[in-house]
């Protein structure tokens, strides 16, 4: 069967030619009424753009942000590692990526820094930021400008952007939940959790997904009040320690990351009886700490399948197409000592 041609979109939509283009193109003011017309004659004959000659229609290209956390997390140094990769891969399609970063867990610098993304110069911003009221209004600001927002690892009210990539945290806290009443020997005691911030959404999300899981299954198990490590390792090496001497946890939960201090915090505790230990992200840190017998497990994300698909969803909304949310969601993996290469 013959590939449906722009002609056969203009002769089934009863319109013309320049008009399809127009469409298609997102170029000048076409009425709602043609504008639907096109999309069904699309929908009707199967039409698939030449993404060549739809390259060559875009002018300047796409043009890309991604914002992230500043500092150097062992998973924001994959993220960048990951988007450098993907730069050079979609170079020959005239896309373009910035790589910029605000504060960590700040919104201020959040906003600041959502302030500097140009809407004439910019199609799509993949962003790491906080779910709080002022990043939230700054987010809607760039939409009604124009900017495609995906939220990237941490989700945002919906509202706030147009589609999400990232594990379901929720479910990643639930796992952690599960993990951790089978894996105490006997699960009463109290469990440590440590986030990096509650204004995080996946922080938040993970925590909400744990809690309800020792609350249903394992009731003996009660959480110690929430501490904050904000990523930082020497703070996070600090928290454990204490509580540690202080309250003898059966259970750790790390949410978030600094988990190089979670590890020196545990590689020097006196105590004969080491907590059961369940961390995110596969770094160095998290797998020393599985080889060396003080993590029990880790559950991963993998950050190049979420920047490609981001790149990828930010291209088909560039282009207009459509981007069902089903598609941005990335899958988890459970990572043991006798999983490690």
């Amino acid at each position: 069967m013959a590939r449906a041609t722009i002609h056969d979109v203009a002769r089934t939509a009863q319109v013309s030619l320049a008009t399809v283009d127009r469409v298609l193109n997102n170029r000048g003011s076409v009425a709602a009424k043609s504008v639907k017309k096109v999309q069904d004659a699309v929908a009707r004959t199967g039409y698939v753009r030449d993404q060549f000659a739809a390259n060559l229609s875009r002018g300047n290209g796409y043009r890309f942000v991604f914002l992230l956390p500043a500092g150097q997390s062992a998973f924001v140094r994959k993220l960048i590692a990951e988007i450098a990769r993907e730069s050079d891969l979609n170079r020959k399609d005239r896309v373009h990526i910035d790589i910029r970063s605000s504060k960590t867990f700040d919104p201020v610098s959040q906003v600041a820094s959502l302030r500097q993304i140009d809407p004439e110069t910019t199609d799509c911003a993949a962003v790491i930021v906080s779910d709080v009221p002022q990043v939230r209004a700054e987010l809607t600001r760039l939409r009604a400008a124009g900017v495609r927002i995906v939220s990237l690892v941490a989700d945002v009210q919906a509202e706030a952007r147009d589609i999400y990539v990232g594990p379901n945290n929720e479910v990643a806290g639930r796992m952690a939940g599960q993990f951790m009443g089978r894996l105490i020997r006997e699960p009463v005691g109290p469990v440590l959790v440590i986030a990096g911030s509650l204004a995080a959404r996946d922080h938040a999300q993970r925590l909400l997904g744990f809690r309800q899981v020792l609350q249903n299954d394992f009731s003996g198990l009660t959480l110690l009040p929430v501490v904050e490590g904000f990523d930082d390792a020497a703070r996070i090496a600090d928290l454990v320690a204490r509580t540690l001497d202080a309250m003898s946890p059966v259970g750790i939960y790390a949410i978030g990351a600094g988990n190089a201090g979670l590890v020196a915090a545990l590689r020097r505790a006196n105590s004969a009886f080491r907590p059961v230990t369940i961390a995110h992200e596969s770094t160095d840190a998290t797998r020393e700490g599985l080889r060396d017998g003080l993590i029990d497990l880790v559950i991963d994300q993998d950050p190049g399948r979420a920047v490609t698909r981001a790149v990828r969803l930010m291209r088909d909304m560039a282009d207009k197409q459509a981007v069902p949310s089903a598609r941005g969601e990335i899958p988890l993996s459970v990572i043991i000592k006798e999983s490690l290469s």
